[in-house]
């Protein structure tokens, strides 16, 4: 990555050998962002193109990044926005580009782009709702948040001993002392996750003796986070109208996602998940309160 670069977005993921960022168009002489790939495979001659600026690091998703923060912390003075995506996301550079540009342009915290109705998911708020522009959530994935370099270095000490980074997606939505619209899901901008959730990451935690549900539970406990699930408490239309009923949009969500149920990869669970969508919509209020980080 060259000293020069005017560039003030970087993407760092973390991959293996069958990662999917040669797609995302960081070798395309007018790309707008630099790529760091924080390789966790075995392979020698893995990931070496010029653009690619590998550098090693054994272990999980987001204690490698904070591997790579705290070798280079002049990073987050040099960029104002990070790109931290699983390495199984397929996207291309517009949508990077264009998710970057969204995310300054409504000067948001931490922000992603929804997800392909045929990607694997773990809450079905994430997939792509037509209806809308974009949705102001409680909520952004670990899978792959857009970061504004102040958010990350007040979460960026939590990323040293989590390799999954359960919990994480409870608490970075909430650090500042107001949190209303500074988180949003971009339906205008879509990405697609090819591979089921978190099956990698598990095998790989258990050879080091760690899980998913302990990291999880260590962060609850910590920080009193109960249940997950996200809340869209504010979208813009196709049309560019603002909608403010946290139910209504969940109503105009689950409309969408009925009708396109014949594209998606998880039917099965489907209207379970419908129900549980609109009653969580009218019923749980946003959860945008701050929470302090503790100095551990």
């Amino acid at each position: 990555m060259p000293a020069d670069s005017p560039h003030r977005n970087l993407v760092i993921v973390r991959a293996g050998d069958a990662s999917l960022h040669r797609g995302w168009g960081a070798d395309h002489p007018a790309c707008r962002f630099d790529l760091i790939v924080s390789y966790f495979g075995d392979d020698p001659d893995a990931h070496r193109l010029p653009r690619e600026n590998r550098v090693d690091f054994k272990g999980g998703k987001w204690d490698g990044i904070h591997a790579v923060l705290a070798e280079r912390p002049e990073l987050l003075e040099r960029y104002d926005y990070f790109w931290c995506p699983d390495d199984d996301i397929e996207a291309d550079r517009q949508t990077i580009e264009a998710m970057f540009d969204l995310t300054r342009k409504h000067k948001l915290s931490i922000a992603q782009p929804s997800l392909t109705l045929d990607s694997y998911y773990s809450h079905l708020s994430m997939l792509n709702c037509r209806s809308f522009r974009l949705r102001w959530s409680d909520t952004i994935e670990i899978m792959a948040p857009c970061i504004h370099a102040d958010t990350l270095r007040i979460i960026l000490p939590l990323f040293a001993n989590s390799m999954s980074g359960f919990g994480l997606d409870s608490l970075w939505t909430r650090l500042a002392p107001d949190n209303f619209r500074k988180a949003a899901i971009f339906d205008m901008l879509v990405m697609r996750h090819t591979r089921p959730v978190g099956i990698v990451l598990a095998s790989a935690m258990e050879r080091f003796g760690r899980s998913q549900q302990a990291e999880l539970q260590d962060l609850q406990q910590r920080y009193g986070l109960g249940t997950l699930f996200p809340t869209c408490y504010g979208a813009i239309d196709m049309n560019g109208r603002e909608w403010r009923s946290p139910g209504a949009i969940g109503i105009r969500m689950a409309l969408d996602y009925l009708m396109a149920q014949s594209q998606m990869r998880q039917k099965d669970r489907i209207i379970k998940a419908l129900r549980r969508l609109v009653r969580r919509q009218w019923s749980k209020p946003a959860e945008l309160s701050q929470i302090i980080l503790d100095k551990a």
